[in-house]
This record gives structure tokens, C-alpha cells and sequence, in this order.
């Protein structure tokens, strides 16, 4: 038997093959955050869009939106997130009419908070020390319905919405609808 000293990893060591391990290339899943699914939303209705469907519970870590094309008009002035199947709101009505390309926002741990973004700000976005999401979701053996809920925008008003989520018992997941 070969001793290696703790200080030493093992001459067949490859950093570079444990992209698995920390992170995967793609960004279907990062270390700390969990898988990720996507989705565009058009935000040319004045109706809930369903996003994702949630089967079992799983921990939501992160939720980004980040505006794809500008929202020009004068909409949407109350634009929320819940679930619709119990109508839980995942945060309170915000105003995202204004935002520019490249405008994100985020929903933070709070869901008596609206989503948020720093004075509108491109590029980047700012949890103002209310943390990531961190949001148990889903129905134990069952699975639920994430939507948006708003006033229409203008007809080419569209965001890229990100979730990153962690299975919270077998099978569970989260898919783009």
C-alpha cells in the first residue's frame, strides 16, 4: 500500500475532472445552488403565465428574471409570482414597467418583498442583504403550478426567468412549461 501524505494528493489527481463534483459546464447544475431550469415569458398579457410545474418539494435557491426586451410601455405595474395552484404568492405585486435590456431582478427571501433590482439597474442585481431565495415549494407525492401574475406589457415586453432548485425527496423536479 502507497501512503500519501495529506499535504500530497495522489499522483493520478486531475482538478479538471471534477466539474461534476463543483459545477457542470453547461449550467444545469452548480455546486451550492442545484439544477437549473429556464424559461421566456412574453409579457404581452394581462394574465398569469405559467412557468414552471414542480413535482414533489423542492428547495428553491435562486430566481432570477432578467428583461430580453425592454418594457417600453406603461406596464406591468404589478407584476408577481405565485403559486397557482394555492394562490400563495411567492412575492408581493412589483413595478417592472420601465426595465431596459439587461435589467435583472431576483427574488429574495422574503415574500412579503417585491422582486428586486437596484434603481433599476443593468447587468446586476442586489439582494439589499435580504439573502437568496430559499423558498420550500411543492406537494409531497404531488406537484404544482409557478406563475406569473400581471397587467399586460407591450407586445414585445419578454424576460428569461432562472431557477435554481434542490430536490427535497425522490423525484422531485422542477420543468420549464
Amino acid at each position: 500500500m502507497v501512503s500519501v501524505s495529506p499535504a500530497q494528493p495522489p499522483s493520478s489527481f486531475r482538478p479538471d475532472k471534477f466539474v461534476g463534483v463543483v459545477g457542470d459546464s453547461t449550467g444545469a447544475y452548480l455546486f451550492g445552488l442545484g439544477y437549473k431550469a429556464t424559461v421566456t415569458e412574453a409579457i404581452d398579457t394581462a394574465t398569469g403565465v405559467d412557468l414552471f410545474t414542480v413535482t414533489g418539494k423542492v428547495l428553491i435557491t435562486m430566481w432570477t428574471m432578467e428583461v430580453t426586451n425592454a418594457f417600453d410601455g406603461a406596464n406591468p405595474t404589478d407584476y408577481k409570482i405565485r403559486t397557482k395552484t394555492t394562490n400563495v404568492d411567492l412575492c408581493i405585486a412589483g413595478d417592472l414597467h420601465g426595465a431596459g435590456i439587461g435589467c435583472i431582478f431576483q427574488m429574495c427571501g422574503d415574500a412579503g418583498d417585491s422582486l428586486i433590482n437596484t434603481a433599476s439597474a443593468k447587468f446586476t442585481a442586489d439582494t439589499n442583504g435580504k439573502g437568496l431565495a430559499n423558498r420550500i415549494v411543492g406537494l409531497a407525492g404531488g406537484s404544482c403550478i409557478l406563475q406569473s401574475l400581471r397587467t399586460a406589457g407591450n407586445a414585445s415586453d419578454a424576460m428569461i426567468h432562472s431557477l435554481w432548485w434542490l430536490p427535497l425527496e425522490s423525484g422531485a423536479s422542477v420543468v420549464a412549461i
